[in-house]
Order: structure tokens, then C-alpha cells, then sequence
């Protein structure tokens, strides 16, 4: 039996008009990552199976293009400002993870931003460090450079410091004058969980006690960032920075949370449950599948090592001083998230509100969470007006709260 390429073309454009059961929109055959593509590139995609329909009288093409036209009139339409962003290279305009390959990208006014990798002693894993050019060694005349620090994901066990679908943020950042530290962490076969989080705080306290005095970065101006598995490091972090039990302290301006896991264990239960149980793969009857993933695959099945893997349960069980330290916090999260719902971004931000004494109105007045409308995990891949909203809307509001900190010091 001859393989249909527009069976499947057709359960994928279906696929954009519902979320795939998290945590399964990671795992063959319908993919977030390639279900954003429909849903980005719809009105094309509707045309190019119309095409298909007419060239081969095949219903299901049809069928494909009528669901993408409908994915395309549905969908709301973002304007597209960028005007305070860098060109991009075209090159990363196809995948933002094109950024690996540039060791320069542009700057404002012609100018330029470097990368950088560095291998500090006494790290078991790399930097990469992005900052204007001519801003490695400034004269010390001028400001602290404001530091942010990015934790980047891949499921724990894969990505890369340079891949990272927030990447033209890293640009305009650097190129307006921010230092980029973007760490990455041991995660290939034989790590075992502890030691990314080790890795990130190692990266950490270099920049403390280093790396931001050789690049003239202000410490006081901190800002924390991940994505997905990085931004389960990044809460994990937080949680340490707020109950004091880094080695060095550590004040974080802001937090910039993208997809985050913060529920690997699903206490929300918001993921699907296995209806099985199976011994051999660590499977417990009705046990998260989410849970399941990151016990198998990250934890090595030791189990004891939860306690020190689970952001939403330290969240909960910090004591009020210690949750009003904790950063204004913007959480950005795809609705149709069908890898890590949005159910535990909602709640992680809701705790955090309730624990601050500020649950009357569902979150602190300092945070944030921006849900994209039919936003998919990591949906920044695909060049369009759903990523320039989210990276619009990040850089305005981490501005906004830098100057509205900088007025209340009486600096602005």
C-alpha cells in the first residue's frame, strides 16, 4: 500500500484548529513544530493545496485547503512593528536557530553585535556572550551595561546555547546596549539531573564574581531568562536566589519565562495519563505522561531526586518575604500549547499571586502572562506576525519595567 502524503497533509491542517493533548505535541506524527508551520503560513498553504485539488481532482486536498483557509480568516493578524529591532540576518528569517552559524549579526546605526564563546575556567560547559561592538572593554566612563542571562531549553537533553527561538530579543537587546550571557549546560548521555541546574548556577556565580566586571556589565540591572526545559531551570534558580542558598547573592531585575516547564510533575494535572503500567519504562498507572518523560528521561528514574526538580512545588512552599523577592515575572505561552500546557504557567503565576498576598486580582501586579492566541510550543520558528508580536511585546514591557524602576530610584 502506496503512502497518501495528503492523508497526513490533511490531519495536520486539521491540527491547527485544535491543541494536540500536552505533553504528545512533541512526539510523531503531529508535531508542534510542524503544526505551526500550517497554522503561520495558512493563507499560502490554502492555495498551494487548492492547487494540489484541481492538479489531481483529490478531495482530501480540498479538504486540507478549506481547513487552511478557515485556520486563515480565524486567525487574528498582528501588526508588525519591529521599527526599534535590528535587521535580522535573512539567513535566521528561515529559523531563528540560523543564529549558530553568525558570530556577528547587526547592530543599530550600522553597527554590529558580536558573539562570543567563552570557556571560563572551572565550568563544565561553554558561554556564549553577545554584546555591541566595541563594548568588550569600555572605558569606565561610561554605564554599567544591564546583564541578562539566558537559560536555554531543548527538553533538557538537547539545544544549544546559540539555538534558541528568542534570539533576535538577544540581538536588539545587545545591540541597545545589554550584555547577553547565554549558558549552556551538560545534558547528553550521562548526565544526570542534578548537573544542568549545577551548570546554570556555576554559570551564574562566574558572572557574579567575574564576567560581569570583564564586560563592564551592572549587576544590579540582572535580568533572567529561559525557555521551556530553560525556563524550569530559570524558576529553579529564582527559587534558590529568594530563600538565599546561591554561594554568592544574587538580586534579579526580571524574569523573562518563555513556554516554561514548570510543572514537570503535572501537580495540575493539565497533561495527558497513561492509562498503563509498565515496570520495565518506570510506567505508573494513570501517572503523568509528562511526569513520565522527565522521570524516564531526565531524572534517570531517581525518583528521589524530585524534590529538587519541581519550581511549582518550591514555589509553594516559600513563606511570603520570600515570594515578594521573588522578580517581576513575564510568562509568554502558546494557547494551544501541545507540549507544555498553559495550565501550569496559569497556575505557577496564580500560586506566586496568592503566596504575595496580591490573589484578589489572579496575578501580582508585576507580572505578566501573555498568551498567544493559537500559539504553539516554541511557535517563534516560523518568521511571522505571531513571533514579532511576542518579541514586541517582551521588549516593551522588560523596558517599561526597567524605566519605571529607574524613575522610582530617582535615576530616570
Amino acid at each position: 500500500m502506496e503512502f497518501d502524503p495528503s492523508i497526513y497533509v490533511l490531519c495536520l491542517s486539521l491540527a491547527t484548529h485544535v491543541r494536540v493533548p500536552p505533553p504528545f505535541g512533541q512526539v510523531p506524527p503531529l508535531l508542534d513544530v510542524f503544526i505551526v508551520y500550517f497554522q503561520c503560513f495558512s493563507p499560502f498553504c490554502s492555495l498551494l493545496f487548492g492547487t494540489l485539488a484541481l492538479c489531481y481532482r483529490s478531495p482530501t486536498w480540498l479538504l486540507s485547503s478549506a481547513s487552511c483557509a478557515w485556520a486563515a480568516f480565524g486567525r487574528p493578524c498582528w501588526p508588525r512593528r519591529g521599527a526599534q529591532r535590528p535587521a535580522r540576518p535573512w539567513l535566521t528569517m528561515l529559523h531563528p536557530y540560523a543564529y549558530w552559524f553568525f558570530r556577528r549579526v547587526p547592530g543599530h546605526g550600522g553597527g554590529e553585535v558580536h558573539i562570543e564563546r567563552l570557556w571560563p575556567s572551572g565550568l563544565e560547559a561553554p558561554i556564549d556572550v553577545w554584546y555591541e561592538a566595541g563594548a568588550s572593554s569600555p572605558s569606565r566612563s561610561q554605564p554599567l551595561r544591564p546583564i541578562l542571562l539566558n537559560l536555554h531549553g531543548g527538553a533538557w537533553r538537547g539545544g544549544e546555547a546559540r539555538i534558541s527561538p528568542q534570539s533576535p530579543i538577544w540581538q536588539t537587546l545587545a545591540a541597545q546596549g545589554f550584555l547577553i550571557v547565554s549558558c549552556e549546560y551538560r545534558r547528553r548521555r550521562g548526565a544526570q539531573w542534578p548537573v544542568q541546574l549545577n551548570d546554570c548556577r556555576a554559570a551564574l556565580m562566574w558572572l557574579v564574581r567575574e564576567g560581569a566586571a570583564q564586560f563592564h556589565g551592572d549587576l544590579e540591572d540582572l535580568t533572567i531568562a529561559g525557555a521551556s526545559a530553560g525556563g524550569h531551570l530559570v524558576a529553579l534558580l529564582l527559587a534558590e536566589a529568594v530563600k538565599k542558598q546561591l554561594p554568592l547573592p544574587v538580586t534579579f531585575r526580571a524574569a523573562l519565562l518563555f513556554y516554561p516547564a514548570l510543572d514537570p510533575a503535572d501537580r495540575c494535572r493539565s497533561t495527558v495519563r497513561l492509562p498503563f503500567s509498565c515496570s520495565l519504562l518506570g510506567v505508573r498507572y494513570q501517572m503523568s505522561a509528562l511526569e513520565w518523560f522527565f522521570e524516564f528521561f531526565v531524572l534517570k528514574s531517581q525518583r528521589h531526586c524530585w524534590s529538587s526538580a519541581e519550581p511549582l512545588k518550591q514555589l509553594q512552599e516559600l513563606r511570603k518575604e520570600q515570594a515578594a523577592a521573588w522578580p517581576p515575572t513575564l510568562v509568554v505561552h502558546g494557547e494551544r500549547d501541545g507540549v507544555v500546557p498553559v495550565e501550569h504557567s496559569r497556575e505557577f503565576l496564580k500560586t506566586l499571586a496568592e503566596l504575595s498576598e496580591e490573589g484578589g486580582v489572579g496575578l501580582r501586579s508585576c507580572d505578566q502572562l501573555l498568551e498567544i492566541p493559537g500559539g504553539r510550543h516554541t511557535f517563534e520558528i516560523v518568521y511571522c506576525d505571531l513571533s514579532d508580536m511576542s518579541y514586541d511585546c517582551t521588549l516593551a514591557w522588560l523596558h517599561q519595567l526597567r524605566s519605571v524602576h529607574k524613575d522610582g530610584s530617582g535615576q530616570g
